[in-house]
């Protein structure tokens, strides 16, 4: 069983501060942030939060968020789509978000890092094909890296 540690303000308030800092936004929604130990972060409910975690037995809690590096936050595909939805709703703008075209969505779906000149900088980009979130990946060296898990790939996607 993973031990889950729940964020305090100060450690939510450094996460807000990367996702602003690449994405500018976050989300407004009031969440818990539990932290597992491969600093995978999942947000819950406010109210499960309360709960002592300590007394359960949880193998899974809330929805995967994101996984926190060094000075950056990778969004998960659920993580980006969420940042997105609430971004549209409070009429926010996304910044480093990537529209696909058929093709490159087809070779990401195989597996393929895509070649797109989007600048020097390395960054993280949410990868969007038709208003679908396909997910978070980094960009560097003129290449759309593939960090789609293998469970998700195949032939059929579009």
């Amino acid at each position: 069983m993973q031990q889950l540690k729940i964020l305090n303000s100060k450690e939510i308030k450094k996460i807000k501060e990367l996702v602003i800092a690449e994405f500018g936004a976050f989300l407004k929604e009031e969440y818990a942030y539990l932290q597992n130990e491969k600093d995978k972060v999942y947000l819950i409910n406010r109210e499960i939060a309360k709960v002592n975690l300590n007394n359960l037995k949880i193998d899974k809690i809330g929805l995967y968020f994101a996984e926190v590096q060094e000075n950056q936050v990778r969004l998960s595909k659920e993580g980006a789509q969420l940042l997105i939805h609430e971004a549209e709703k409070n009429q926010g703008n996304i910044k480093n978000k990537v529209e696909l075209t058929k093709e490159e969505v087809k070779n990401y779906f195989h597996g393929h890092d895509l070649a797109r000149d989007l600048g020097e900088n390395s960054q993280l980009v949410i990868l969007q094909y038709q208003n679908n979130t396909i997910g978070c990946t980094r960009y560097k060296e003129r290449r759309i890296l593939n960090f789609l898990p293998k469970l998700n790939r195949g032939e059929v996607i579009i």
